[in-house]
């Protein structure tokens, strides 16, 4: 698998939840976002919201990239 990534023929699978999602993606995606932002716990958010945690957990280290990168522009 490592050498299948390193030529680029294996990406993973597709994201569910992102930025850019159409329809009840988004807002699921968009409720998480907010909960995050308010510093709600990962485990109260996945009750809330049925998504699992490690998808939370990913929707969380994207934002904080985004924001780093934004910070980094400045």
């Amino acid at each position: 698998m490592a050498i299948a990534k390193e030529k680029g023929v294996y990406k993973g699978g597709k994201k569910k939840y992102h930025a850019e999602a159409k329809r009840k993606d988004k807002v699921v995606y968009d409720e998480v976002v907010r909960l995050l932002k308010q510093n709600e716990s990962v485990m109260n958010i996945h009750r809330k919201t049925g998504v699992s945690r490690n998808t939370i957990y990913g929707i969380k280290k994207d934002l904080s990239i985004l924001t780093s990168a934004k910070d980094d522009d400045l």
